[in-house]
């Protein structure tokens, strides 16, 4: 038997720049998946079979009421008498309202009835398809 060959020391060098690749990698995809996800409250949209997607358009204010009727916008609660101040400042902002299917009809009326005293009557009423 060779003794020579156990006392040899050999070249263990491990190479972290594949691991530093793959966690840039990782980096990148979370901050491009985090820029892409909606600030709105998510609701259980109600499904109709007249609901065609919107190919483009620009930026709106999204409104949602929740299941139990409460007014929210960016994430926020939202009192309804704030409503009229908050669309007069985005006059040319189309509005989108997103209203869970569990929530009471009453709230809805009354966001509505707040937008068309408002003087809004482009108002975007969010649904699935079927």
């Amino acid at each position: 038997m060779n003794d020579d060959f156990l006392e040899q020391e050999f070249d263990t060098d491990i190479d972290l720049t594949p691991l530093i690749d793959v966690i840039f990698m990782l980096l990148l995809f979370f901050i491009l998946a985090s820029s892409f996800s909606q600030p709105a409250l998510r609701v259980a949209l109600p499904s109709a079979t007249t609901a065609t997607p919107i190919e483009a358009d620009p930026p709106r204010l999204v409104f949602s009421i929740d299941e139990n009727g409460a007014l929210h916008h960016l994430g926020g609660a939202l009192p309804p008498a704030e409503l009229p101040g908050l669309m007069a400042a985005h006059p040319e902002s189309p509005v989108e309202l997103r209203v869970d299917r569990a929530a009471p009809f009453q709230p809805f009326i009354t966001v509505l009835d707040r937008m068309r005293e408002s003087g809004r009557s482009d108002v975007l009423i969010t649904t699935q398809p079927e």
